[in-house]
C-alpha cells in the first residue's frame, strides 16, 4: 500500500549544486575580477580586490587568534568595503559572522556576547570594547583588513572551511525573557536561498543594488549576498543618507541604483514626497519584506506607469530567512491592494495545522510551519529553541519552524498571511517582543506595571507605545534611560500614564484594549524624576 504524500504545499525541489555561498562568490571573482564589488563614499573596490581584503582576514583570524569551524566572530562595524571583507573573510575560515550595530548601548553588546559566546570581538571603534568583560578577545576592524601577508584562510589544525550545516551567521533580535535572543543559521539555508535569489526570483544578475538595511535585520545578508553572487554591486551610502527618505532617494537616483529593499512602512514614506521612484527610471525592483505589503494608490500608479518596474513581496522569518515570494507589477496586472505573500521558494514547504497540529484544508486558516532546507539550527537559548523548533509529524527525523504566524492557502495555491498568532511586533522591519521592552520599564522606580504595544498610524506605519500605572520618571528621562539598554526601534515614542492597565473577562492584559481608558499622556501629567534604575 502506498504511503500517503506529506499534507502541506512544497516549493520546487531544486539541486543548487553549491553547498556554500562562498562557492557563488568565488565564481563571480573568477569570472569579472575587476568589475566594481562593493561602493562607499570615496572608495571603489573590485571582485579581485574583495578577493583578496577576504583572504587578508580569514588568514589572520585563522593564525592570529585560531578562529575556525564552530566558532563565532561578532562584528561591530558600519556597513561598507571593510565589513564585507571581514564577513566574507570569517566564511572562509570556517566560523560564523555576527553583525553588532555600532550605536548599541554596551550593556546589549555584553549581552550578545555572552548569549552567542563569541570567540573574537572584531570592532570598528574601540570605545565599545570599555564596557566589554576582561576576558573579550578584540581586534580592531582596521587591523584585520590592512594590507599584508593573508597566509593560510584555513583555521590552525588543519580545520577545513565551512560545511553546508554549519552556522554561516547569527542575526539576534528582541526576546520575550527580557535578552535578545539569537538566530543561529546554516550555510544550507544562506547557499539555497541566494541561488534561488539570482536565478530563480527575476532579480536578475549584474545590478546595481542599494545596502539600506541595518546589518542586524536579516534582509542584509539578501542585500549583501544576492549582489556579490550575481555579479552586481553593492552601494553603500552614508549614514546620514540611510537616515533621511529624501537623501536617500536622491542617492537611488544619483547612482542609477536598480535593486533596493525597502519595508513598507518605507516605502510610503518615500511614495509621499516630491521626489520619489517615479523619478528613478533605472530602478527595475522593489523588495519589502519585514511588514506587510499593501499596493497604495501610489504605488499602483507608479506600476502602472512604468511596467520595467516590479514589486516584491518576499515572507521569511529570519528562523527560514526566505520562504515565499509574489511579484506584482503594472505588466502583469496583478496590483490587487494586499498582494500574497506567494508561493514557496526552492526546497522549501509549509504546513497549516490547527491547534492540535492537524492540517487545516486549503481555503481555511491554520499557523503557519515551515520545513525544508532553510530551517534554522535554533536560538542560543536552548530552551526558546525546543520551545519553536519541533519535530515534522509527518517526514521522519525533519524538522519545522512554528512561526505563530496566521495563514491560508488561497484558491490559486499562493500563501495569505494574516497576522499573528502571539504579541510580537515588527518595527521597521524589526522584531519586538513588548516583553522585553516590558521587563526594562519595570525597572524604573516609581512603575507599577507597564505594557508596551503597537499603534498604526493614518500613513499605516507602526509606532510602540507603552502605558504605565504608578509614579513613573518623565518621557524624556524614559527614553534616555531605555536608550542606554536598547536599540532605538526598541524605545516607545509614545508614553502613557493610566491607573490601571486593561484586563480581559479571564484577568489577563488586554492588549487591545491598551493603554486603557482615561489613560493621559505621561508629558501632560505631573511628575517627579525617578530616571535612576
Amino acid at each position: 500500500m502506498t504511503a500517503a504524500p506529506p499534507p502541506g504545499h512544497a516549493g520546487p525541489v531544486v539541486d543548487t549544486g553549491v553547498a556554500t555561498v562562498l562557492e557563488l562568490v568565488d565564481r563571480e571573482v573568477a569570472a569579472h575580477p575587476e568589475a566594481p564589488a562593493v561602493r562607499e563614499p570615496g572608495r571603489v573596490v573590485t571582485y579581485a580586490e574583495l578577493d583578496r581584503l577576504a583572504d587578508t582576514v580569514a588568514g589572520r583570524l585563522g593564525r592570529e587568534f585560531g578562529i575556525g569551524r564552530g566558532d563565532v566572530v561578532l562584528i561591530a562595524a558600519r556597513a561598507g568595503v571593510d565589513f564585507t571583507a571581514a564577513l566574507l573573510g570569517t566564511l572562509r575560515a570556517g566560523a560564523a559572522y555576527l553583525p553588532v550595530d555600532t550605536t548599541y548601548p554596551p550593556e546589549r553588546v555584553e549581552q550578545i556576547l555572552r548569549a552567542s559566546s563569541a570567540a573574537l570581538l572584531v570592532l570598528a571603534e574601540p570605545g565599545v570594547a570599555d564596557a566589554m568583560s576582561p576576558s573579550a578577545r578584540t581586534t580592531g576592524l582596521a587591523d584585520l583588513v590592512a594590507p599584508g601577508a593573508a597566509g593560510a584562510p584555513a583555521a590552525p589544525g588543519g580545520r577545513a572551511g565551512p560545511a553546508p550545516e554549519d552556522a554561516a551567521y547569527v542575526i539576534f533580535s528582541s526576546g520575550s525573557t527580557g535578552v535578545p535572543k539569537g538566530i543561529v543559521q546554516t550555510h544550507r539555508c544562506l547557499a539555497n536561498f541566494v541561488s534561488w535569489q539570482v536565478d530563480g526570483s527575476g532579480l536578475g544578475r549584474g545590478r546595481r543594488v542599494l545596502q539600506v538595511a541595518p546589518l542586524t535585520f536579516d534582509v542584509s545578508v539578501q542585500e549583501m549576498f544576492y549582489t556579490l553572487a550575481s555579479g552586481g554591486c553593492l552601494y553603500v551610502p552614508e549614514p546620514y543618507v540611510r537616515r533621511d527618505p529624501r537623501d536617500l532617494v536622491d542617492y537611488v537616483i544619483d547612482e542609477r541604483i536598480e535593486v533596493v529593499d525597502f519595508p513598507q512602512s518605507l516605502i510610503d514614506v518615500v511614495m509621499a514626497l516630491p521626489t520619489n521612484f517615479a523619478h528613478a527610471p533605472e530602478l527595475r525592483h522593489i523588495i519589502s519584506a519585514g511588514e506587510t505589503v499593501r499596493v497604495t494608490e501610489a504605488l499602483r500608479e507608479l506600476l502602472t506607469a512604468r511596467p520595467e518596474l516590479t514589486l516584491h513581496n518576499h515572507y521569511g522569518p529570519a528562523e527560514n530567512h526566505m520562504v515565499a515570494s509574489h511579484s506584482v507589477s503594472g505588466a502583469a496586472g496583478n496590483l490587487e491592494a494586499r498582494p500574497p505573500v506567494g508561493s514557496l521558494v526552492w526546497n522549501t514547504y509549509v504546513y497549516l495545522l490547527d491547534e492540535q497540529g492537524e492540517p487545516v484544508p486549503d481555503g481555511e486558516v491554520g499557523e503557519i510551519y515551515i520545513g525544508g532546507v532553510g530551517v534554522a539550527i535554533g536560538y542560543t537559548d536552548a530552551e526558546l529553541s525546543r520551545r519553536a523548533f519541533v519535530p515534522d509529524p509527518f517526514r521522519p527525523g525533519a524538522r519545522l519552524y512554528r512561526t505563530r504566524d496566521r495563514g491560508v492557502w488561497r484558491a490559486d495555491r499562493t500563501l495569505q498571511l494574516l497576522g499573528r498568532m502571539d504579541d510580537l511586533i515588527k518595527i521597521r522591519g524589526n522584531a519586538v517582543e513588548p516583553r522585553e521592552v516590558e521587563a526594562h520599564l519595570m525597572d524604573f522606580p516609581g512603575v507599577r506595571d507597564a505594557a508596551a504595544f503597537p499603534v498604526v498610524r493614518a500613513d499605516g506605519a507602526v509606532e510602540l507605545h507603552a502605558a504605565l500605572t504608578g509614579d513613573p520618571p518623565s518621557a524624556p528621562d524614559l527614553r534616555r534611560a531605555l536608550l542606554a539598554v536598547l536599540p532605538d526601534y526598541m524605545v516607545p515614542v509614545r508614553w502613557w500614564l493610566t491607573e490601571d492597565l486593561p484586563v480581559s473577562p479571564n484577568g489577563k492584559l488586554d492588549r487591545k484594549a491598551l493603554p486603557g481608558p482615561g489613560a493621559q499622556p505621561l508629558s501632560l501629567v505631573p511628575h517627579h524624576s525617578n530616571a535612576s534604575r
